[in-house]
């Protein structure tokens, strides 16, 4: 798979159109279903899909280095989408985004969630979190490390970094969904410095 992958992105980096097409169409609905999931809007969901492709070509030069293409470009996305995000709460338009979203999650329309419920949700799911974790999960989310830095301050390895976020990111998740916020609560939490 991975060498027929490879062939694919060595002729995107040579220009070739055909096989941008043939990338664009194979990861097409993942870039978009993953933008959607955080945006819970369809427009720009597909403007950012646009936008995730639109980099892949312009960085096609770098296309052949790159090991394995669909984490590398989920990388790009989660990037780009953040950006956008970050971009939206600086708008004055920020306050009608946030309240679209929680609108279109599976809240009560007639209960929106304050910012101030979310962070006080956000603080609750992170304290019922094993210390070891919290610590991470603090570590990437608010101070913004890398697994490297988090591995190298709490004398962890990378790998032991990346389980305690993916675990972390599950338990939050679970515990968001009994208090029927969903994913609001993770969307101001990666939109934060």
């Amino acid at each position: 798979m991975y060498a027929a992958e490879n062939s694919l992105l060595l002729r995107v980096a040579n220009g070739d159109q055909k096989a941008f097409r043939m990338l664009f169409d194979q990861y097409w609905d993942g870039m978009y279903a993953n933008a959607l999931h955080f945006t819970k809007s369809p427009e720009l969901a597909q403007d950012l899909a646009q936008e995730i492709f639109t980099k892949v070509w312009v960085m096609r030069d770098k296309l052949p280095g790159i090991e394995r293409f669909d984490a590398w470009l989920y990388k790009v996305a989660k990037n780009m989408i953040l950006d956008e995000l970050r971009r939206l709460q600086q708008s004055p338009d920020y306050a009608e985004f946030i309240d679209a979203y929680f609108l279109a999650g599976d809240q009560d329309a007639h209960q929106p969630a304050t910012t101030k419920d979310i962070e006080k949700q956000l603080h609750a799911a992170i304290d019922q979190l094993p210390a070891q974790m919290q610590t991470a999960f603090k570590l990437s989310r608010f101070e913004g490390l890398t697994h490297d830095q988090i591995a190298q301050r709490m004398n962890i390895s990378k790998v032991t970094s990346q389980n305690y976020i993916a675990r972390s990111l599950v338990a939050i998740k679970k515990y968001l969904a009994g208090k029927q916020i969903e994913l609001g609560l993770l969307l101001l939490l990666m939109i934060r410095n």
